[in-house]
């Protein structure tokens, strides 16, 4: 397995046993560890700044609407003077009205200009400021009724401008609820100065209007009594609202002449029983009433300009809380990720020096000195040595979980070592002891053989004599296992040949070494193939194994194919067998234990046929792979690679070839063992 392959597998059977969680890194871990916290200060401060933008946004609109209300007083307090200008000119229908009424008409658009330009800065959701725009656009015909006198009607058009500058005080009324408790006292005071100004201008226009009809009626005499009574609940607002200096302009405006003037000439009106004439001169109630409203005015234009330095006051403070609480959080994250960058990289440095050093040893070192342990000579392998020496190069610093770790991997790496030494020397030592049962063995086999050899000479019983051939078959198949164990122990089995032999003889030769020998049909064998002949008996005996595992796992009359032919860079051996086949997961299994011969344990010796084939396979570059059959069960495929492969023209090849499968004195010298597979494909033949 390659050092990515393992590690892959690793993370494979991390990630399915503990979730996502186990997809990060320790480092990315770490990262994670900083940024919840990190996150959630971010987020805390983030909503602590939040509220506190907030306020400063919402101080910056309630400061656009107080400037707006302050405009909107100013624009009631022109309505109020236009009001009463065209109260006179639809009264007295003088030209000198009319130009006074003009120039009136003029300043209110100035400040009808005003006003809609700082309307623009305002969200149109208040329903007073949508009255007023309605309002302002009616204006116009509302000054064309008062240019055209004649037709027009005192009541209506102060109804007109009533209605307007009611608007724009329920406006000013509105902007209370949107300042905090200490500025809507005093937006509430200046409402009731403008509201105190408004009764007087309607007091004018109701006197006026009675003065042009020559008497005052019980209505106007009501109206007269209302506006005096709103007049009062106002003052009596502004004093309970109003701030000491405040309080003390209007009394001062209380002994102005033209206050004095028109407190005297309002009570004259309140004199007068309904059905008199008001003694009361037009000029001179319009002049001492419009210099009262001015006087009122200029205590609502203190006011107003106080709340609108009070408002930006506090705005201003919002604004230096934000930019201080803002500045404060940013210092507060950077020395905060400065810290924890700190310490997270230390840890992550420590942890990917460890990382390395533990990748190095277990994906480089610790395979490095097993592949060395393996390969090297029995008896010269000291386990403690070599663990003691594997771990010189594992370096530990500090003293903290992190040391710790590293030194308990360096102890599991030298304990892993060691492990891997006893196991060499283990394995070596099963290795010898293979070889030693193997050797002990075929001597007595070969005794055995020479025996039941003498015997045959001298017998003549065809009966005996066939009793004597399946003793000497079975005694060759010992003889097969007895050369596995020499496999399995890392010994070879071939002799020394200098001829190649032919394909066929060689697959002859390995049909007398397996039990069940007439069930093998040889199909089509290239006659110009010959194996080389350093690799002959060991080509043998893995062709052996492969028939005798083809036969042992087929049904016991079904017959099993081979068969033999050249490609252009090898040759293809196939053994065909009927059995019932593979499963895709089990062949698998088989090809990769055959494509990778695995050190000898217990498994291995059970299925000794296949490890053998593995071990032999490997040894000559050959290739064995299984794979399902063309109408079921198996095909085993030898492909035999050009350096044993050997090609000549039949003629050329040996035509009787030495005994492959084993050797032993006979009547004759030496029998061939192709001859004695031959002659047991025939009814009572002998296979040796």
């Amino acid at each position: 397995m390659t050092r990515a392959t393992a590690a892959a597998a690793v993370r494979t059977h991390a990630e399915a046993r503990r979730g996502w969680l186990a997809r990060g890194s320790i480092v990315r871990l770490l990262r994670l560890l900083v940024a919840v916290p990190l996150i959630a200060v971010v987020a805390f401060a983030g909503l602590a700044l939040e509220g506190t933008v907030r306020q400063v946004l919402n101080a910056g609109t309630v400061h656009d609407v107080v400037t707006l209300s302050t405009q909107a007083g100013a624009l009631a307090r022109a309505l109020q003077a236009e009001r009463v200008i065209a109260a006179v000119e639809v009264t007295t229908q003088s030209q000198a009205a009319s130009a006074t009424f003009d120039d009136q008409v003029a300043k209110t658009d100035a400040e009808i200009v005003e006003f809609q330009r700082r309307r623009a800065e305002v969200s149109a959701g208040n329903s007073a400021l949508q009255r007023i725009d309605a309002g302002l656009t009616a204006l116009g015909s509302v000054r064309e009724q008062v240019r055209s006198s004649p037709r027009a009607t005192l009541s209506a058009i102060a109804f007109s401008y009533r209605i307007l500058v009611a608007d724009l005080l329920t406006f000013r009324a509105s902007v209370a609820t949107d300042t905090s408790t200490n500025i809507a006292d005093d937006v509430r005071a200046a409402v009731a100065v403008s509201e105190a100004g408004e009764a007087i201008g309607q007091l004018q226009v109701i006197v006026l209007r009675s003065l042009a009809g020559g008497e005052l009626t019980p209505a106007g005499q009501q109206e007269i009594v209302g506006a005096q009574a709103r007049y009062a609940e106002a003052t009596n607002a502004f004093l309970a609202l109003a701030e000491p200096g405040w309080t003390a302009s209007w009394e001062q405006i209380g002994t102005d002449p033209q206050v004095v003037a028109a407190q005297r000439l309002q009570d004259q009106v309140g004199r007068t029983l309904p059905g008199g004439r008001l003694a009361v001169d037009a000029d001179d109630w319009v002049e001492a009433t419009d210099g009262w409203v001015s006087q009122m005015f200029r205590i609502q234009s203190d006011v107003d300009a106080a709340v609108a330095d009070r408002v930006s006051t506090e705005r201003g403070q919002l604004l230096r809380d934000a930019l201080l609480q803002g500045v404060g959080i940013f210092l507060v994250l950077a020395l905060t990720a400065v810290l924890t960058g700190v310490v997270a990289r230390r840890i992550t440095r420590r942890l990917r020096s460890l990382r390395n050093t533990v990748t190095k040893v277990a994906y480089d070192r610790l395979p490095a000195v097993v592949r060395e342990l393996s390969a090297a000579p029995p008896g010269s392998v000291q386990p403690d040595e070599v663990a003691d020496r594997s771990v010189s190069e594992f370096r530990i610093t500090g003293s903290d979980e992190i040391a710790e770790v590293a030194t308990a991997t360096r102890a599991l790496h030298r304990e892993a070592v060691r492990i891997a030494g006893e196991q060499a020397v283990m394995r070596a030592n099963i290795a010898e002891i293979f070889v030693h049962l193997s050797r002990r063995e075929q001597r007595l086999v070969d005794a055995m053989l020479a025996q039941v050899d003498d015997v045959e000479r001298d017998e003549a019983d065809p009966e005996r004599l066939q009793q004597l051939y399946q003793l000497d078959h079975l005694a060759t198949r010992m003889a097969r296992i007895n050369q596995s164990l020499l496999v399995l122990g890392g010994s070879g089995i071939s002799r020394v040949r200098q001829e190649p032999v032919p394909l066929d003889h060689v697959i002859q030769a390995a049909l007398s070494q397996i039990e069940h020998y007439t069930r093998v049909r040889i199909g089509t064998v290239d006659k110009e193939l010959a194996i080389a002949g350093n690799a002959v008996d060991e080509i043998v005996h893995l062709v052996a194994e492969l028939l005798d595992n083809a036969t042992g796992y087929s049904p016991p009359d079904a017959e099993v194919l081979v068969t033999g032919h050249a490609l252009t860079d090898r040759a293809i051996v196939q053994v065909v067998d009927q059995g019932v086949g593979l499963s895709p997961q089990r062949c698998a299994q088989l090809n990769a234990a055959l494509a990778n011969p695995s050190s000898v344990d217990v498994s291995g010796v059970r299925a000794m046929g296949l490890t053998v084939v593995a071990r032999l396979a490997a040894r000559h570059a050959v290739k064995v792979e299984l794979r399902p059959g063309p109408t079921g069960g198996t095909v085993a495929e030898i492909a035999l690679p050009a350096p044993i492969v050997v090609r000549r023209p039949a003629q050329q090849l040996p035509a009787v070839e030495p005994e492959l499968s084993r050797g032993r004195p006979s009547a004759a010298g030496r029998r061939p063992a192709v001859a004695s597979a031959s002659r047991a494909n025939r009814p009572g033949g002998r296979s040796r």
